[in-house]
């Protein structure tokens, strides 16, 4: 009897725990512009998942249920989101087998997710808390959150108030927040500024002028260190997906061709994603590769460097779809190796990555197509009216400005010339 007594006492408390969660989360965090708590609210609510994609926002920008739902002829549901690391991925995974008859999942592999922070080392939980603060009360949603930070963030991953706790000393703040979760368009968990359905959400934006200027792609990818968490949970989800009898695909979604060659060793990355994948059930495609015939990376597709706009989504999703339901074999689709694609591309000015320093200077690099073989000028029309020579035939593709200096920079690489605006 005082083992059951115990034991309901513990249930009770936990119980209290959970309600007294969900009523300070209600009183002091807003939500009513996430596009995740839309998300797994449909999450928990579909009557089965056959297909599921999972990653970061690249993978909620780039996939449309309704294009490849239909194309599938099954159940598709988009599990993206910001800043999805793997082990989020990982939860969200369990989430849904343990749910849903799912057959096949989809994992996209944004490279920068590579480079993330040993997990006990996070200092930035933003990407955790925005999956966990609608996960349903589990053992899954607990291994979750203790294994995704040090012990000193856990009353933060527990107790999600306890982030604006400082809300309670607002009390006009607070209201003016019930006032907005009490209206029908977030009590009924209506769609917002391009979230369309089952995760997928679509951006109007669009590359101004075809040319960016952009700090994707300034450094090369660093494969020779990656998280060691990072490597870890990809071969927890392998196996993960090999014992549940789940077939498993790593892949990515395209970016444009300016940040995948300005990083200079895209192809370094492929070849470590596939090394996870050897000798598994997994495989990977990448398809950045795509050949132009199929998904040509033109600035039109893509609301920045690396995310598809509304119009590359669909383009995307089609081929995505047709790909893995055999109607477009691998050979045909894809490019042998970034090196491969950059070369068929052709002599190009991509536009211009840059990073800028702590003492007021901006350094900047052109990226092209010319593969470390072009001489450049360049020069600066500044908005003062004064140009400023910059390169004259010079093959080092860096340079740099003043982070004070605006106006059009002249771009010259052998016979092809830009102009963009700093």
């Amino acid at each position: 009897m005082r083992i059951l007594k115990n034991f309901g006492l513990i249930l009770l408390f936990f119980t209290l725990f959970v309600l007294c969660g969900k009523g300070f989360h209600y009183l002091l965090i807003d939500d009513t512009q996430s596009y995740t708590r839309l998300m797994m609210h449909e999450f928990y609510h579909q009557k089965n998942i056959d297909h599921l994609f999972v990653g970061s926002s690249h993978c909620y920008a780039a996939l449309d249920p309704e294009i490849t739902d239909e194309i599938f002829c099954a159940d598709t549901f988009n599990a993206g989101s910001s800043l999805q690391a793997q082990d989020a991925s990982f939860a969200l995974i369990r989430e849904a087998v343990e749910r849903f008859h799912v057959k096949h999942i989809y994992l996209e592999m944004y490279y920068l997710m590579m480079s993330n922070d040993e997990y006990k080392d996070r200092e930035q939980l933003t990407g955790t808390y925005i999956i966990s603060d609608y996960m349903s009360p589990s053992l899954n949603k607990a291994r979750f959150l203790l294994e995704a930070s040090s012990p000193k963030y856990y009353v933060n991953s527990f107790l999600p108030a306890r982030r604006n706790w400082e809300g309670l000393l607002h009390p006009s703040e607070m209201r003016e927040l019930i006032s907005k979760k009490q209206t029908e368009a977030y009590k009924k968990f209506t769609p917002f500024a391009g979230y369309r359905t089952k995760g997928f959400v679509a951006n109007q934006g669009e590359i101004p002028g075809g040319l960016l200027l952009d700090t994707a792609g300034f450094d090369v990818i660093h494969t020779e260190a990656p998280s060691s968490d990072w490597l870890k949970t990809i071969r927890q989800i392998i196996e993960y997906c090999g014992k549940k009898g789940v077939s498993l695909t790593l892949f990515s979604a395209p970016m444009t061709l300016f940040q995948t060659a300005g990083v200079g060793n895209y192809d370094d990355y492929i070849a470590l994603v596939r090394s996870l994948t050897e000798g598994t059930s997994a495989d990977y495609a990448d398809f950045n590769l795509c050949r132009e015939k199929y998904f040509d990376q033109t600035p039109d597709l893509f609301s920045d460097a690396g995310h598809l706009n509304e119009k590359g989504a669909e383009t995307f999703s089609r081929v995505f779809a047709s790909y893995f339901t055999g109607k477009i074999t691998a050979d045909d689709l894809f490019y042998a190796s970034m090196e491969e694609k950059i070369s068929a591309a052709g002599p190009q000015i991509l536009g211009l990555s840059y990073l800028d320093s702590g003492d007021g200077m901006r350094k900047l690099k052109i990226v092209d197509t010319f593969s470390g073989k072009a001489m450049y000028s360049v020069t600066l029309e500044g908005t003062d009216g004064i140009s400023k020579v910059l390169k004259d035939m010079d093959p080092d593709p860096y340079f740099e400005i003043s982070q004070e200096e605006h106006g059009t920079l002249l771009i010259q690489a052998e016979d092809i010339t830009a102009e963009i605006g700093v």
